[in-house]
Formats: structure tokens, sequence, C-alpha cells
């Protein structure tokens, strides 16, 4: 089987670049490679044939080119940047430690990158016994939590290849967001005495400059998540947990928004008793939809800012999985059904268009 992710529409709406992974069974190796499609015609384009693989396509501001990350030549993970027209990829950054995701500024004169706190293995020598000293002593995929490296936020001027520093101190950040008009970066961290011991992660707003101070966006002790700017700025929609950090397993996440200017939360979901995410504006700011888990489904709700009222947009029996949205209001999805693994849809209209059809081969007779 194929598996297709992360669709990121071109900011003029007619070309969506999404990964394509395919499995060596023999060689027990799984590839990602790059594709493009047309929104219309459907039409796919391989970008990437790297043995390497590739990760997290990103249309520049401008559309005119395609960043991914990628480690090549034996390297650690890096930026690249792909004209859209063709040729081959150029190394755009030359980052120290772990890089976990980026995001093109507004202007597209700069990247903001999430990165863990470099590690110079060299130094060690033999098999030393890991040192532990954290309540939360392992997890599940990573294992024994020995590592103290902790994950920051970094500028890339991208004229200059200039990084600069963001955020600092001993804590871990994520989920960042640039603001539509590029001054300020929301994101996610737990800033509490001990992480370990609570799940009480918040929002935070710092200007994207270097120098500048983080500032504390919401204080409710249990998680926030997944902040989404308005489209004017003025307003960023969340998720929130529906209890405190100490019954976190009881939890299901809320639709929320705060306005900047006042920062007090209207939990727009909180009545639906189901839980909700991927939060997404729509084009003119007066709606967010979002993904709803019911009863072994997954459709696709509309939250109204002005009301507070929920209309549904798709469901049946069926799973959605993912939400982005076109720049003509639409909207496209990642969505499974009984019959076929996930492929993406077009949504238009409340209705569904198939956009790629790798799995045609799958379900055959």
């Amino acid at each position: 089987m194929q598996a297709t992710g992360d669709a990121q529409i071109s900011p003029d709406g007619k070309w969506v670049a999404y990964t394509l992974t395919t499995i060596d069974s023999a060689k027990d190796k799984r590839n990602t490679d790059i594709w493009m499609m047309g929104w219309n015609d459907t039409a796919t384009v391989q970008l990437t044939n790297s043995p390497d693989g590739e990760s997290s396509p990103r249309w520049s501001p401008d559309g005119k080119y395609i960043s991914f990350i990628a480690a090549r030549n034996g390297g650690s993970s890096q930026v690249y940047l792909l004209n859209r027209l063709g040729g081959e990829a150029i190394k755009l950054t030359d980052v120290k430690g772990d890089l976990n995701s980026y995001a093109w500024s507004p202007d597209g004169k700069k990247l903001l990158l999430t990165i863990k706190d470099y590690e110079d293995t060299a130094v060690k020598k033999g098999n030393r016994p890991y040192v532990i000293d954290r309540y939360r002593f392992k997890q599940d995929v990573s294992g024994y939590q020995h590592d103290k490296r902790k994950t920051h936020l970094y500028l890339f001027d991208v004229a200059a290849k200039k990084t600069d520093t963001l955020t600092r101190g001993d804590y871990n950040e994520g989920s960042a967001q640039w603001s539509p008009d590029g001054s300020a970066i929301a994101f996610v961290s737990n800033r509490t005495e001990d992480p370990d011991k609570n799940e009480n992660s918040d929002i935070f707003l710092i200007d994207a400059k270097p120098g500048a101070s983080a500032k504390q966006f919401t204080d409710w002790k249990g998680s926030d998540e997944s902040p989404q700017w308005s489209p004017d700025g003025k307003t960023i929609a969340y998720l929130r947990s529906s209890s405190d950090a100490d019954f976190s397993m009881y939890d299901q996440y809320i639709l929320s928004l705060a306005k900047i200017s006042d920062n007090k939360p209207v939990l727009l979901s909180k009545s639906l008793d189901r839980p909700v995410s991927a939060p997404r504006w729509n084009k003119d700011g007066k709606s967010i939809a979002v993904l709803v888990t019911d009863d072994c489904e997954r459709y696709i709700g509309a939250y109204d800012v002005s009301n507070g009222k929920m209309n549904k947009i798709t469901g049946g029996n069926r799973s959605f999985n993912s939400l982005e949205l076109h720049p003509d209001g639409s909207w496209i999805t990642s969505m499974s059904d009984p019959q076929l693994p996930s492929e993406y849809y077009a949504v238009e209209n409340n209705k569904l268009r198939r956009l790629t059809k790798v799995q045609d081969d799958f379900v055959a007779p």
C-alpha cells in the first residue's frame, strides 16, 4: 500500500503538493517522496525521487518554490528549496540540532524553525548507563527519557541565510504559527515547575524578532493546543481540554477562541460532548471548521463565531483526517471509508470531489 499525506495548496489555488510513502518489503524500509497535482485536472507530477526521503512540503508565499525537509548524503535534516518549474533542490538551511518543523513568514523573507538542541555524539565513548532523574522516565515510541535537550524556536533569514534564536530556557516549544501580518508568533509550551507531572500546556505569544520576550496568552490549568490566528489577526482559535491537568485521562478537546485584546476564552463546542480537532478558520473569518469524532466516525463541522452554532459540512460512514483551506473558500481533506483507504478530496459546497487515486490498485477486483 501507498500512503498520501501533508497536502498543501499553492497560494494561487491551482496546485496541491503532497507526500506519497511507499514500502519496500524486501529492504524493510519506507520512502517518502513529494508529488504535485492539479486542483482541477488532478494531473500528477513527481517532484522528488531520493532514497533519503522528503517530508513537510510547503509553498513559498509567492508560489514560485516548494520547500521540504530532507536528510541527504548522510547529513542532518535541513530545509531544501525546489523551483516548481523544475531543476534540482537546493539546500537552504545548515542548522545543528534536530529540525522538527518549519513555516514560511507571510512575506516569504524568513522561516520559523522548531529545532531540538544540538548534541555532540562524538564525545561519547563506550556504552555508558543512562542517568535519568525525571519523573516521566520512559514513554511509548521514544523509550527511556534520558535526553535532556530542549526544543526551541528560531528565525532564519532566507536571503542572508542567518539563523537567530527566538526562544530560550529549560522549556519545550511547539505548534508555532505566524500571525497573518508576520509580526508575531503563537506557540505552545508547558512552563510549569515540573511538566512531567501534568498536562498543563499553554499558548504563548512572542514578537517575531530576536530578543523578544514571550507572553502567556492562556491560563487554563489543563491543555491548550493548536493555536490558529484569525484572518485579521485579532483572535486566536485553539483547542482546550475539558478537564484540568489533574484529570487528563478523561479529557476531550473543546474548540475555544479568545481575542488578543481581552484574552477572554469563549468555549464554542463545550455543549457538544464530542471531541474536536484540526481547527481551521474559513476565508472570511466568520466560522471555524473542525473535525468531530463521533462513534467510530469523524465528520467535518463548522462553528459560527458570532452565535456559536455548529453546521455539519459533510459526514457519513467515513473518517475525515485532515483539513486545509483553499484560497477560494473550499477545503481539501483526507478521508477513508470502509471500502477505500485514505485519499484526498476537495470539499466544495459541502460536496466531495476525489483528487488522489493512489489506492485504486488496492481495491481493484
